[in-house]
């Protein structure tokens, strides 16, 4: 299990299949219904505190929860608002947590190109991009993607089947959100082809994911 720090109110957790099962779950039995899951998470929130120094007492969490076809899953913990008592006038002690388990999706998210749609987006070094690439890997994204290092020292990918414009339009593909940012696919476009070298050309989720 590994616990990363994103910012003051929100961190990444990712577990392996072998972490889930000292839970007794696995990614297809993720349910906050269950009495195993409720305990991982109240576990994970501990061992965050205790680490890292990441505090949920007293506030709502939310919790989301990307199970991956490897056996593992990552989660996002983003720490809400405190919870009051209006009736005691006191704060509550313990965190109320807002669960979002997103199902393992189809084993391909392929679709039919048939409008050239394609989505844009910067990241701050590579290493944040090999991470996208390797999730969406995990996710069995097998749509045409490019990849680029421009003279800013920033990563760009391409992929298709998205909208081109700078927002995130679909929610299996939001989480790129964590690693880096949207992008005008036009603008970018041109940006790179004047001030940015290849890295990979049709296929680069699939082979920027090995590394």
């Amino acid at each position: 299990m590994e616990i990363i720090m994103i910012s003051d109110s929100k961190i990444k957790v990712m577990l392996s299949a072998d972490d889930l099962k000292s839970f007794d779950l696995d990614t297809s039995s993720l349910d906050y219904s269950n009495t195993e899951t409720k305990r991982m998470f109240w576990d994970i929130l501990s061992r965050a505190k205790r680490s890292i120094g990441f505090d949920t007492d007293g506030h709502r969490v939310l919790v989301q929860l990307y199970p991956s076809r490897c056996g593992g899953c990552e989660m996002f913990v983003t720490r809400l608002s405190c919870l009051y008592d209006s009736e005691k006038g006191e704060q509550s002690e313990l965190p109320e947590i807002e669960p979002v388990i997103n199902q393992l999706p189809p084993k391909k998210i392929k679709k039919e190109r048939n409008d050239g749609r394609v989505g844009a987006f910067a990241f701050e070094n590579i290493s944040n991009l090999i991470n996208v690439c390797r999730r969406l890997v995990n996710m069995g994204y097998d749509g045409e993607s490019d990849a680029y290092v421009g003279e800013d020292k920033r990563s760009y990918l391409f992929l298709s089947d998205l909208e081109p414009c700078a927002y995130l339009p679909l929610d299996e593909f939001s989480f790129i959100s964590e690693y880096g940012t949207a992008e005008n696919e036009e603008a970018t476009r041109s940006y790179v082809s004047e001030h940015a070298k290849e890295i990979c050309k049709t296929n680069a989720v699939e082979e920027l994911a090995r590394f």
